[in-house]
């Protein structure tokens, strides 16, 4: 992994003069830097560093009114060259671009005092002295300051092995199979290629040929061809300064602070969750300025009262931004500086200030995302996690799906539950069913959205359906289409359709195959036709009686005991119906209906004309 040098400074103390002294290259690129002798935009160049090969150096401009200009060469630096001219000291921008270092996720921190030929002994002291008691106020300590003269070439070799020796501390952030994203800076068109833009690669490795997406707007493009330092590549890595030519859009749909990235990398949002440390006094919903990649964007800063760290940034535009970029937060006017931090929700929902905000570590993944589905009993869908933790569903299959083997979690159509929440749940479910039972006795089932709702869950869809098959398939419930009961639950009958129904079912047992047909049932009952197929409607919404066809009934002690005559006569060989027909003593009328009622229960199969018990 690359790593990025970047100058800081108040104006006119000889970082760009000091580059091109390293380098040999002159970072003043647009032909009003030239014209004013100083540093509006950004600039770069590179230099060349035992140990470490070409390393990117990026110019930033050092007076006030570029200090946008400076936050997007300093958003993405690992080692800061701080200068700092020894005949003036320090100054305003020395002192703020300082501020700003401190903020961000800048690793080390080397001094250039700058212009050492215009300062004699005591003034150089002087100016060493001041440093020394500014440095030691932040966390870089006890950084090393470098005398040096761009012109008599004094102290650059030292310079250079200090820088080296930053860069050897500086740690790796991420690996490079993170999936790579480049802030956008500069966008132009080369004649005979399209679109190029530039930047410095924030993250990763970027390869031509990657499939990439330009945000806002989600943008398809693919990386036509890469250049690192001027020079053709096939790939470019996190820190080096990168051009990409770019195929499937055009310049004018390209603009400064858009930024490039691989697919899952970046996320459009106008409003995300950033942990931050203040510097000045904010109020909640107090408007800002939000340097984010290579873009600035006014919004709101809302706060957090149980974490004084956590601030929502409501944005009037949107943005492009990463898990855990880093941000500066400026006040709107006067623009001065407030907060700098990192990313921790990219697509954060609105809450109110008094509301918990969900915040986990996403270094452990695993522990992250149990973290994130919590122990609610209504469960957290798929792009709710994702969205919690930065993360994209193609991220987290894995992990869902190590989680789900171990038991840590339970999924259920792209809805995620914890094991002792779906618990919870279920006995809720349960409890509100038996309540529907006892409000409506007479009611086979309830449906299911109406236990639910009883309940007080918010299960419904997909997930509900497969919630309810596996309680199903445990025997925790009885499901029918859209309708549920507790096992053994019957509807429950007054005492003269009980003695009706005891009654018609014992004529029933009467017959083993072939049972009475509803009217004959009622001659022997001595009741009319009308109250006995009421009582087999009864019986069959109790799971007392079974219909099989038009006037066939069976009582499920009875199809139990035809299903041990059969697998008998079959005998563990292929059948006919004809042939359990005439061993059974009955008519087409029976067996057809019967037959086909133990393929639907999957007691038998169907192969042409035979049937095989399984």
């Amino acid at each position: 992994m690359a790593k990025l040098i970047g100058t800081a400074g108040h104006v006119d103390h000889g970082k760009t003069t000091l580059i091109k002294a390293l380098t040999g290259i002159d970072a003043d690129r647009l032909p009003e830097e030239k014209a004013r002798g100083m540093t509006i935009d950004v600039g770069f160049a590179y230099v060349d560093l035992p140990g470490h090969g070409r390393v990117s150096i990026v110019d930033v401009p050092g007076h006030e009114r570029f200090v946008t200009n400076m936050l997007v060469g300093a958003l993405g630096i690992d080692v800061a060259l701080l200068c700092v001219s020894a005949d003036e000291s320090v100054m305003p921008q020395t002192r703020e671009h300082l501020q700003i270092l401190e903020l961000l996720p800048v690793e080390n921190l080397v001094v250039a005092l700058t212009r050492a030929d215009l300062a004699d002994d005591e003034i150089r002291e002087f100016a060493r002295t001041e440093v020394e008691e500014l440095v030691a106020s932040t966390r870089f300590g006890t950084a090393p300051i470098i005398a040096v003269s761009a012109h008599t070439g004094e102290g650059l070799d030292a310079l250079k092995a200090e820088l080296s020796n930053a860069l050897d501390a500086a740690t790796p952030q991420r690996p490079d199979s993170a999936p790579w994203y480049l802030p956008i800076d500069r966008a132009f068109s080369v004649k005979g290629h399209g679109c190029v833009v530039t930047g410095t690669l924030a993250r990763g490795r970027l390869k031509v040929g990657d499939r990439a997406f330009l945000e806002p707007g989600t943008v398809e493009v693919r990386v036509r061809s890469v250049q690192v330092h001027g020079e053709p590549a096939e790939e470019s890595e996190e820190g080096k300064r990168t051009a990409v030519n770019l195929s499937g859009v055009k310049l004018e749909d390209v603009d400064r602070g858009m930024a490039l990235g691989a697919p899952n990398a970046l996320f459009t949002t106008t409003n995300f969750d950033a942990r931050v440390r203040w510097v000045s006094e904010v109020r909640h919903g107090q408007r800002v300025r939000v340097s984010i990649g290579a873009d600035e964007v006014i919004g709101k800063a809302f706060l957090n009262d149980e974490d004084p760290t956590l601030v929502q940034l409501r944005l009037e535009s949107p943005v492009a931004c990463a898990l855990e970029q880093p941000l500066i937060v400026r006040r709107y006017s006067p623009p001065d500086l407030m907060a700098g931090g990192r990313v921790v929700v990219p697509q954060a929902r609105v809450r109110r200030r008094k509301e918990t905000a969900m915040v986990v570590d996403t270094e452990d993944l695993p522990t992250a995302v149990i973290k994130a589905i919590g122990d609610d009993v209504d469960g957290v869908p798929t792009d709710e996690v994702c969205r919690v933790l930065g993360k994209t569903p193609q991220d987290l299959g894995k992990v869902f799906e190590s989680l789900l083997q171990a038991g840590h979690v339970r999924g259920f159509a792209g809805l995620w539950i914890s094991p002792h929440a779906f618990e919870e749940g279920v006995g809720r479910f349960l409890e509100a069913l038996k309540q529907e039972h006892a409000k409506a006795p007479m009611s086979p089932t309830v449906p299911r959205e109406r236990v639910v709702h009883a309940a007080g869950l918010k299960w419904a869809g997909k997930p509900l359906d497969r919630i309810l098959a596996q309680l199903a398939a445990e025997e925790i419930v009885e499901a029918n289409g859209t309708a549920v009961r507790l096992p053994g639950f019957h509807i429950q009958l007054s005492p003269r359709q009980r003695q009706l129904l005891d009654r018609a079912l014992h004529e029933l047992q009467k017959e083993p195959v072939n049972t009475p047909h509803a009217h004959d049932l009622a001659k022997v009952l001595g009741a009319p036709p009308q109250a006995t197929e009421e009582i087999l409607r009864l019986g069959i919404q109790s799971g007392e009686v079974v219909q099989l066809a038009e006037g066939v009934f069976y009582t499920p002690a009875q199809l139990e005991a035809l299903k041990e005559r059969v697998r008998e006569i079959a005998a563990g060989k292929p059948f006919q119906a004809g042939a359990i027909r005439d061993a059974l003593g009955t008519t087409r009328k029976y067996i057809i209906p019967l037959l086909e009622y133990f393929d639907k229960v999957r007691f038998t199969t169907r192969v042409g004309d035979n049937r095989m018990i399984r």
